[in-house]
Formats: structure tokens, sequence, C-alpha cells
């Protein structure tokens, strides 16, 4: 057992001393966290270009990965935008047997092998706000599989951006309109491909099915459909036939194995999925042995996320991650 493992478990008397934490990423959501970390942890460093709101003045500000590291963490909270250095962040906070939060569902779905080492060496790699930022979409498929229901597929809207664009494709606008707009109310990243593109969603079903089934899937063999390929007009033409437009994404297991896609779907009205609106997500979860789970709230955006983020990181300190 690891020596940060050690000091988090509750079997043991509890440490006088705050244990280490720091913050990749100080941007949207880590700014949340920043700004409400829970007692029993000592913030000692923060990965960012520049000082945030949340940040008090006396915690020292890096702009360098390895000037972090030598600060030997016992918890590591990553919020960095999807890409090399996050890829890297986590690899060396899984090296150095630090507790791990993440929100990176992009990295966390490349690598199965970090979850493994964790795993392995008994320590955390918490990854609920990378799956349905304030909707506990994992924690609930976890809970099923303890009840005895685990779930035998997933239907599921998981990207808040694809509903704001159909939507405003539904209502005749175009899109280099409803992009900018997605963007301006903050649910758009800068790039919005892999939100337009469906492997944002992608990504989340891999962390889905590692979580349902113990199964690694390739998120690059995920077949998906890019709401920049539907012929001009036809959000509005559906809305105008009495059904709405969304991404959904699927998992399905069968006989023959575990089934997934991300597609652009004509659902009708009084279907779960067509009430996502905005940054909602909405995920059914389907048992053969009990009714369908399904669960709806806040996607994307600060609150939620950095919520997700903080609920992980009060689970690793109570030692109710594993």
């Amino acid at each position: 057992m690891s020596a940060s493992s050690t000091l988090l478990d509750p079997v043991r008397p509890a440490r006088a001393v705050p244990l280490r934490a720091v913050l990749l990423g100080c941007g949207t959501v880590g700014g949340g966290v920043a700004a409400a970390l829970p007692q029993g942890l000592s913030l000692s460093g923060v990965l960012t270009r520049t000082r945030r709101d949340g940040v008090g003045p006396n915690t020292p500000v890096f702009s360098r990965l390895q000037d972090i590291q030598a600060l030997h963490p016992h918890i590591v909270i990553e919020t960095l935008p999807g890409g090399p250095l996050a890829e890297a962040a986590l690899d060396w906070a899984v090296g150095i047997s630090a507790h791990v939060v993440t929100a990176n569902k992009a990295a966390v779905a490349r690598r199965p092998d970090l979850v493994r080492r964790a795993r392995a060496q008994n320590t955390a790699f918490a990854c609920s706000a990378a799956v349905g930022g304030g909707v506990p979409v994992l924690e609930s498929i976890e809970r099923l599989q303890v009840s005895g229901h685990p779930p035998a597929s997933v239907r599921a809207v998981l990207n808040g951006t694809s509903n704001f664009v159909l939507d405003r494709l539904a209502d005749g606008g175009s899109l280099d309109e409803a992009v900018p707009a997605a963007q301006q109310a903050g649910f758009a990243e800068a790039d919005p491909s892999a939100d337009l593109d469906g492997l944002d969603a992608a990504a989340k079903l891999v962390l889905i099915a590692r979580t349902a089934w113990d199964v690694d899937l390739d998120p690059d063999a995920i077949p998906v459909q890019s709401i920049r390929d539907l012929p001009a007009g036809a959000a509005l033409r559906a809305a105008q036939a009495g059904v709405r437009l969304r991404q959904v994404a699927r998992l399905d297991r069968t006989d023959t194995g575990l089934h997934a896609s991300v597609t652009l779907e004509a659902v009708r009205l009084d279907d779960p999925l067509a009430r996502a609106r905005r940054e909602e997500n909405v995920v059914i979860l389907t048992s053969p042995s009990r009714p369908p789970l399904i669960l709806s709230g806040k996607g994307a955006g600060r609150g939620p996320t950095s919520a997700s983020v903080l609920g992980d990181v009060r689970r690793v300190l109570s030692g109710h991650w594993r």
C-alpha cells in the first residue's frame, strides 16, 4: 500500500496535518474547485498561466508541470484541457502514487492503463465529473451494480453543446450562428470540434463502459456522426414534423459483444432525450430486472462540474472511493 493511501485509510486515526494537494488548471472548472476545497486539504500549488479568483495570495502558482512536480502531493486534482499536457500530468500523478481526481474524459478514455495502475497500488482515480457534469452517471451505475441490477444498455444525450446547436438549427438558424452563440453561453469550447463531431460523447461512452462492465473501448473506433454533416434545414424540417434532432450516445451489451455509437437521431417529443435542452444531459440506464433509470441535469458549466470534482475529492478524503 502506498504512503498516500495509508494516510487516507478510514480505519486508521485521522491525521492532524492536512494532506498536500495540487490543482492542475484553473479555468472555469478549476477556479470553482479552488474556491471551495474542503477541510483536510492544503493547496500547495496551482498550475495555471495566470492567478485566478479562488486562489489565495499565499498559494504558489506555477506555469510549468515540472515545477509543480517538486511539491510531492498526496492528491492531484486535474482540470486541464484535454491534450498531451493533461495526459502527462495524469501519468505523473499515478506514477508517484498520488490520489487523482480528474474531469478530463478524453485523456482518461485514451489511457485505460492509468485506472489499472491506480487500482493496483490502492490509490484513487476518480473521474465522476468527466461524464454528465452534475449528473451522477458513473455513481448511479456503481449503485446499480451493488444492488444486483447492472445496466444492459445505455441511451443518452451526453453533450450539452449539441443540444444548444441543434435547437438553434431547429429554430431556423445556421451553424455559423449557432456555434458562436453556444461559445458565448459557455457551453462550447473555443474549438467545438469534439462536441459537434460526437468525439466528446464517444469518450464519455468509454468511461461508462469501463464503469459498467470493466470493458475498455477504443474511443477512436466508436462510430460517430457530425452535426456539421447535417443537410441544410434538416433540424428545422424535423421540428416541423413534430420530432427533435438529438445527438444520441448508445451502449448495448449483447451476445455478440458491446456495441457503441454516437448518432444524430430524430426523437419523439415524449422521449426523455428530447427534453435535454441547452447544457442538460439525459441518461437512460436499462436493466433487464428493473424499470429504466432516467438521470437528468446540467451536464456542463462551472457550477455542476466543479461540484462533481469536489464530490470526488470528499470521497477520497473519506476513503469511500474504494
